[in-house]
């Protein structure tokens, strides 16, 4: 029987083997690239860009219905100001995707 180190050995080269023959096995697929990025960007602006603003402005909704409402709460106070804060970084990370998916595709 085989110990246990000596398979782990064993099957560390027979990943290293895969792993180094990947690149020469997908020489030959230039063309998919572009079409990948362009999917990419498209999926990225028909889905995700508009769910992720739609879901900001409900937190940041939210988020000032809590402030309004803390009455002086402090904990309350600084909980709506951490829901603002966190959309409004969250909606800033969207459109700043937006422009890196732009630069990539184009």
């Amino acid at each position: 029987m085989i110990s246990n180190n000596k398979n782990q050995k064993i099957l560390f080269l027979l990943a290293l083997v895969a792993l180094t023959a990947l690149p020469s096995i997908s020489l030959g697929a230039n063309e998919d690239v572009a079409e990948i990025y362009t999917f990419i960007g498209d999926w990225y602006q028909q889905f995700i860009l508009p769910v992720g603003t739609t879901l900001a402005g409900f937190v940041i909704m939210y988020g000032g219905i809590v402030y309004a409402t803390s009455g002086g709460d402090t904990s309350k106070v600084a909980k709506g100001k951490e829901l603002i804060f966190g959309a409004v970084s969250g909606l800033a990370l969207l459109v700043l995707a937006v422009f890196i998916v732009r630069m990539i595709t184009t």
